[in-house]
């Protein structure tokens, strides 16, 4: 990989995080550690081949093969964030092995032309879910909105005895609800 220096490492995990959806979201808090921590910073090494490494972290974006998330340290695994950060701040290890897995852009100067792999538009059914629930949310909050418009400006009508226009808003109203 290209990051050899703090500011290169620090860069592209900033870069993941910025451009990416984690398979596993509170992975993102091990990539924060590390980015916030120099000493452990130095100790990473880009790769992504971890088969054969004793001290590895892996950390999967959506739309990729690899698994959402995995840690060894020592050749233990852990599979909660909170415990891969506690393991990090006491038992740091001398060389941490990191594999950033994600989707190259197609027009990605950077990458190989074999490293390259399509994304898959495939929606995720949580974000569709939460999708329709925003859209629901501001349509009430809309519908809302002119029903106490409407409902000011019949109190006017009536305040002013303007009849006419205070049953056409009225019918308005009733439409509405």
């Amino acid at each position: 990989m290209l990051a050899n220096s703090l500011a290169e490492k620090r860069e592209l995990i900033v870069w993941f995080l910025r451009t990416n959806r984690l398979k596993k979201p509170e992975a993102a808090r091990v990539l924060e550690f590390i980015k916030d921590n120099k000493t452990l910073l130095s100790r990473v090494q880009f790769t992504q081949n971890l088969s054969d490494k004793k001290d590895a972290l892996l950390i999967s974006a959506v739309y990729t093969n690899t698994f959402p998330f995995d840690c060894r340290i020592n050749n233990v695994s852990f599979g909660s964030v909170d415990e891969v950060i506690h393991q990090l701040k006491h038992n740091p290890p001398n060389k941490l092995y990191l594999w950033l897995s994600y989707v190259s852009p197609p027009n990605c100067l950077l990458c190989t032309q074999a490293n390259r792999r399509k994304a898959s538009a495939k929606p995720n059914p949580a974000a569709v879910a939460h999708r329709m629930l925003v859209d629901a949310v501001r349509a009430v909050n809309k519908k809302e909105a002119r029903r106490k418009a409407l409902m000011s400006k019949i109190d006017e009508c009536l305040d002013e005895r303007n009849f006419p226009k205070f049953k056409e808003l009225t019918e308005e109203l009733h439409r509405l609800d």
